[in-house]
């Protein structure tokens, strides 16, 4: 027997540590509405890149959240295990759980100046601590 939450016909003001319903394969699932919102940006490099070298990304995100997807030229990039590159191409820069606006690219790579990304991140993050 399928259980039935109340019918939302409006919500005011939901902010991402909010938690919302949704139907998820036939099952009442809670998520925080951060899960349910993506944002795309884009960065086109100034400058070049080194081999495990730093990219400042004009938004934040939660390190170790599964909430990143980092496009290089078009294609999607794969989340490293480690700085080598052995099951990737970059790694997200911080603590796990912490917030940052830097990822690095794996050593057996670099990226040249006017080279672009694209990144998808879910949810909204600020470097705010309150």
């Amino acid at each position: 027997m399928n259980k039935k939450i109340t019918e939302l016909t409006q919500a005011i003001e939901v902010n991402d540590n909010d938690i919302v319903m949704i139907v998820q394969s036939n099952e009442n699932r809670q998520v925080k509405a951060e899960q349910l919102t993506q944002h795309t940006y884009n960065l086109i490099l100034t400058a070049n890149v080194a081999a495990g070298g730093e990219i400042t990304l004009p938004f934040y995100y939660k390190v170790g959240g599964n909430v990143l997807q980092v496009y290089y030229m078009g294609l999607l990039l794969l989340l490293s295990s480690d700085d080598a590159g052995t099951d990737g191409h970059y790694r997200e820069v911080g603590e796990a759980d912490s917030i940052s606006n830097k990822i690095k690219l794996t050593t057996d790579w670099s990226a040249d100046k006017g080279e672009y990304f694209k990144f998808v991140v879910k949810g909204g993050y600020t470097n705010e601590t309150t």
